[in-house]
């Protein structure tokens, strides 16, 4: 009698253990499936910024309005309308900022949507399709009070507008060392091109940086 009972109660307490250890399971593998969705959920929310990625980016639009300061600008790109301020912008473009003027705005941080509060203004230019940031590296073959040249590796000459870019408040650009106003110093620039409509080119620097 006593043997049964053992047998019983050992019985028993498996069956307990058994049941103990699947709800613990179960709760666990929950608690994993709940994390996964979430962390699946947040990867789809996306801040990333219209135009190409990176340090710099691009937004492309038309004006629809502007403040009685010039100091802000309303643009329409597809079914979003992005207030921008350009306080800390330089506005290089052919024609005055008004309504239904096309511009390519160059910025760092992020704009989503409507929301650029997380964005500063650098450049707004004319519009151009595809606009990218390109790269040049090379010597600093001239220099003036709006615009400076470097001469590529590749014996090309690049010139770039002088205007709020990166670097340019420091003596990255080196001192003119002969009559040409070259320094010779070695620079990589950052930029943006534009192309107007009588052919002619201009190019905005960025950043300015030594380079090796």
């Amino acid at each position: 009698m006593k043997k049964t009972l053992i047998a019983a109660l050992v019985l028993c307490a498996a069956l307990v253990f058994t049941a103990c250890g699947k709800k613990a399971s179960q709760t666990q593998n929950t608690g994993t499936t709940a994390e996964t969705k979430s962390t699946e959920t947040t990867a789809q929310v996306s801040t990333e910024a219209p135009g190409n990625t990176g340090e710099f980016k691009i937004l492309t639009g038309k004006v629809i309005s502007v403040t009685d300061n010039m100091k802000g600008i309303t643009i329409e790109n597809g079914s979003a309308k992005t207030v921008l301020d350009l306080n800390d912008a330089a506005v290089e473009t052919s024609y005055a900022l008004d309504q239904g003027v096309e511009v390519s705005v160059v910025y760092k941080g992020e704009i989503s949507g409507a929301d650029a509060k997380n964005a500063k203004i650098l450049l707004v230019l004319d519009a151009q399709e595809n606009m990218k940031t390109l790269e040049a590296t090379g010597t600093v073959a001239d220099q003036a009070m709006s615009t400076f040249t470097i001469q590529t590796e590749d014996g090309k000459e690049l010139s770039f507008m002088k205007n709020n870019a990166e670097g340019l408040d420091s003596d990255v650009l080196g001192t003119a060392d002969d009559d040409s106003n070259g320094s010779k110093a070695k620079v990589k620039v950052t930029y943006v091109s534009v192309t107007y409509d009588a052919g002619s080119i201009s190019n905005y620097p960025l950043k300015v940086e030594a380079a090796k």
